[in-house]
């Protein structure tokens, strides 16, 4: 089995601190698969799988299993472009009001133009202050009959891995294989824990002004 935390941000998203070589020991520590998803930009590892979180007019959402970065605006032109290079679109914290460009305040997810192009639900993101946006995003996720995921939302290398998954071995170049195993991943095995508020209401944003100096 592989674990799989499908939101790992690196250094090169403003608001973390997870260096590059401090992130791939964690990984490796902690036997952690991250998908890489940085804000706007895409960031390749041999350890992981690229991804990027993509903000848009009406919201972000990210693009996974990406070979080219998306800069798009218009949130139905960047989804056509993650299906172009055969990427999956997946939704982080759908439900989570305390964040600017969650997509629950876009009116996106009423949208079956927008929904009929959705992968997977971030059923669980460990960087929500309040557990109501995950419980949401389950019972949005069972009710549209849609996949489900987690993920830590890593900004911090102590974040890394507090939610995960067990899959069984699949291509790492292959979206449409994991998708498979995401299937048949069993729902009681998803290792979900959350962070401190802190990290998100003190951390982010002392990082992001830490690293402006740097």
């Amino acid at each position: 089995m592989i674990k799989i935390d499908m939101h790992v941000h690196t250094n090169t998203s403003r608001c973390s601190m997870n260096f590059m070589e401090m992130l791939r020991k964690t990984c490796a520590r902690k036997s952690i698969v991250p998908i890489i998803t940085d804000h706007d930009a895409m960031t390749k590892v041999e350890w992981g799988i690229p991804g990027e979180e993509i903000a848009t007019e009406k919201g972000e959402f990210c693009g996974i299993f990406l070979t080219e970065e998306i800069n798009e605006k218009n949130i139905f032109e960047a989804v056509d472009k993650v299906k172009e290079q055969g990427g999956l679109v997946y939704l982080p914290h759908p439900f989570d009001w305390r964040r600017k460009r969650s997509l629950c305040k876009y009116g996106v997810l009423e949208s079956s133009e927008f929904m009929k192009n959705v992968d997977i639900v971030e059923v669980y993101n460990s960087r929500c202050v309040e557990e109501r946006p995950n419980e949401e995003a389950y019972s949005f996720a069972e009710t549209n009959n849609i996949l489900m995921g987690v993920g830590s939302d890593a900004h911090f290398p102590w974040e890394v891995g507090n939610a995960y998954l067990n899959v069984e071995d699949f291509d790492f170049d292959n979206p449409k294989e994991f998708l498979k195993v995401l299937e048949k991943a069993d729902k009681n095995g998803f290792y979900c824990k959350r962070s401190h508020p802190s990290n998100m209401l003190v951390c982010s944003k002392l990082s992001k002004r830490i690293k402006k100096l740097i």
